[in-house]
């Protein structure tokens, strides 16, 4: 059995079906234009987590097939898995399922975590190695990355998607397990997300280098 995979959660780009919570805001193009970028991040971070350490990388896509998502894979060395339909849980059970029929650990993020710390996801892995999962608690109360090891997927009877309780749910459906929390981090999803990535790359813009190039062209389009 290989070592670890880190699995990628990622939409087709389409204008109006990506970041819709920030359409209000930036209007549907900007929030593509901006997702786009998000993506562009994320897949120079799985490079840098290939890097790191033995690691393949799997591009789950949720949606219709598209020729960028393809490309994103190539990149990446691997293709494009469909996701499931259903909610996010049974997504997620889908990449746990493939992914520990072959790898000792799995680590599972999505697309709107720009300034994703590598060290952050190799925390998520090092947790692994006495606990059987891993989970990264987000701002909003969901959470950023969730991993297991050892063919024990992490269960979601009743976790509420989308609210502030999916992080507490997911930990109770699964009581009774080792389980690594990994340090806090914020995903971007609403206008008020928009503020705190605008914070934090005004001082540091290395740490999502397109979306602060993104970002700062978008801004000055809306002056």
């Amino acid at each position: 059995m290989e070592l670890a995979q880190l699995a990628v959660f990622v939409r087709p780009p389409i204008a109006g079906a990506v970041k819709t919570r920030l359409s209000d805001t930036l209007g549907p193009g900007d929030a593509l234009k901006l997702y786009e970028a998000f993506v562009e991040d994320t897949l120079s971070l799985c490079q840098r987590v290939r890097t790191a350490g033995r690691v393949d990388v799997a591009l789950w896509s949720a949606g219709p097939e598209s020729e960028t998502v393809g490309a994103w894979a190539e990149r990446l060395g691997t293709s494009v898995k469909a996701q499931p339909s259903g909610d996010l849980g049974a997504k997620l059970a889908a990449a746990f399922d493939e992914g520990l029929r072959r790898f000792e650990r799995v680590v599972v993020i999505g697309s709107d975590l720009p300034t994703l710390p590598l060290e952050l996801v190799i925390a998520a892995f090092n947790g692994l190695e006495e606990a059987s999962m891993s989970i990264g608690p987000a701002n909003d109360g969901g959470y950023y990355a969730i991993g297991a090891a050892r063919g024990e997927a992490p269960l979601f009877d009743g976790v509420r998607w989308s609210t502030a309780d999916a992080f507490r749910d997911t930990l109770r459906a699964n009581a009774g397990r080792r389980v690594s929390v990994l340090p806090p981090w914020y995903d971007v999803d609403e206008p008020d997300d928009l503020e705190v990535l605008r914070a934090h790359l005004s001082t540091d813009a290395a740490a999502a280098p397109a979306t602060a190039k993104t970002l700062t062209a978008l801004d000055a389009g809306h002056k």
